[in-house]
C-alpha cells in the first residue's frame, strides 16, 4: 500500500543546523523546511540556536543598514563571515 503523504524524515542536529541559514533567509521549501520545523519544534536545543542566530542576524542587518563609517562595514564583514561560517 503506498503512502500518500510525504514522509518528513527525522534529522539530526547537525542537519538541522546546516539548513538554518537557508530557513532564516526564506530559501528552504517543502519537504526541507517541514523536516526543520518538525526537528526544531521537537528540540530545544536547536530551537534556541535557532532563536539566537535570528537575533544575531537582525542585529547584524540594523548595523549594517545604518552604515556608519568603515569601522563599522568591517565589523559587520567580519561578523557575516562568522554567521556564515555557523
Amino acid at each position: 500500500m503506498k503512502k500518500n503523504k510525504k514522509e518528513i524524515k527525522p534529522l539530526n542536529c547537525e542537519e538541522a543546523v546546516t539548513r538554518f541559514n537557508d530557513f532564516m533567509d526564506n530559501n528552504l521549501k517543502g519537504k526541507s523546511r517541514e523536516e526543520l520545523v518538525k526537528h526544531i519544534s521537537e528540540c530545544r536545543h536547536c530551537f534556541d540556536r535557532l532563536e539566537f542566530e535570528q537575533l544575531l542576524k537582525s542585529k547584524v542587518q540594523q548595523i549594517s543598514s545604518r552604515s556608519i563609517g568603515t569601522k563599522n562595514k568591517s565589523l559587520v564583514n567580519r561578523i557575516e563571515k562568522i554567521i556564515a561560517s555557523l
